[in-house]
């Protein structure tokens, strides 16, 4: 395991080899996706950051902390509602503008979008449960919008469930008659894993990561839950976690350094959170009979009929 005191001084190292680096991330308005954001401009003396979310009114504030973190970085924010694939294919759109308007290409591209539903299938105008759609089909439809845009080297991290990969219910890729909490995280998970496998098998040059960042305390559960539920997650499970779990801004800055070490080569690498490469036996079996294909293909029908509806 890397400490958190080395991680920190390999990213301060950046500053002399990295002078400029464009990111792309997704799910960065909180947690541990504003952490490694935070961590991007800190570390990077001209840093290009275009960062997607729902509300440029509500990140104002932390665009302002961007500029104080480093004021020669240029952070440009795009307002889009991403738990649709359509509105993912428009802001992507957008981001190639951005990018050729500046003539630049994506150095890193960090995906942590997403929550886990407590209610249950949560159906969205796709006909995808949002929560799953957040969490794996809108990551693998951005990297494969934004793939062309890419740099030679580039790395493309998402950050959820490396090394945390469970069984594909088979017969239900989607999980409309099979949704469960449990089902919701493991199943997308090595799903997400295959499909970086595919990308990784046909974009050479490129490094594709699925992080796992461990038990963190970012108040997720207690914005995830309703109810009864939600009463505990905020008021019991939360203040627990904050004592035992580690910082956001100790994360966002592993997911930096994971994000540009040379310790993982290039193609498809799942990592525990400590940056140690995990396959368990259950990922290993989906890589043996080859099932990145039928994810691959299930990915598509997916997507196509979600822009048909």
């Amino acid at each position: 395991m890397v400490a958190i005191r080395e991680v920190r001084a390999a990213n301060s190292s950046l500053k002399s080899s990295k002078q400029s680096l464009t990111a792309v991330f997704t799910g960065a308005t909180s947690g541990i996706g504003k952490a490694t954001l935070q961590a991007f401009a800190r570390h990077i003396p001209h840093p290009t950051a275009i960062i997607v979310g729902r509300s440029q009114k509500a990140f104002a504030p932390e665009l302002e902390h961007l500029k104080a973190i480093n004021p020669n970085g240029t952070y440009i924010f795009l307002e889009e509602d991403i738990s649709l694939i359509k509105n993912i294919d428009a802001v992507s759109k957008r981001i190639a503008s951005s990018l050729q308007e500046k003539n630049l290409k994506i150095d890193l591209l960090f995906l942590s979008q997403g929550y886990i539903s407590f209610n249950g299938r949560e159906t969205n105008a796709d006909g995808l449960d949002t929560s799953v759609s957040l969490r794996y089909y809108g990551r693998v439809r951005f990297a494969q919008n934004l793939l062309p845009y890419t740099a030679p080297d580039a790395r493309i991290v998402s950050i959820l469930a490396g090394g945390q990969e469970a069984k594909i219910i088979e017969d239900d890729l989607d999980l409309e008659k099979n949704y469960s909490v449990g089902n919701a995280m493991g199943h997308p998970a090595c799903m997400l894993t295959l499909s970086w496998d595919a990308f990784a098998a046909q974009n050479s040059d490129k490094t594709f990561l699925h992080v796992f960042p461990g038990l963190t305390s970012t108040g997720l559960l207690g914005r995830s839950a309703t109810g009864v539920l939600g009463f505990v997650m905020r008021w019991v499970v939360e203040p627990i976690l904050k004592l035992t779990a580690s910082r956001p801004e100790d994360i966002g800055e592993r997911m930096l350094y994971y994000a540009t070490t040379g310790e993982s080569g290039k193609g498809s690498w799942s990592l525990g959170w400590d940056g140690t490469p995990k396959e368990n036996e259950v990922l290993k079996g989906y890589r043996e009979r080859g099932f990145k294909d039928m994810v691959v293909e299930h990915n598509e029908r997916m997507f196509e009929r979600a822009l048909a509806r």
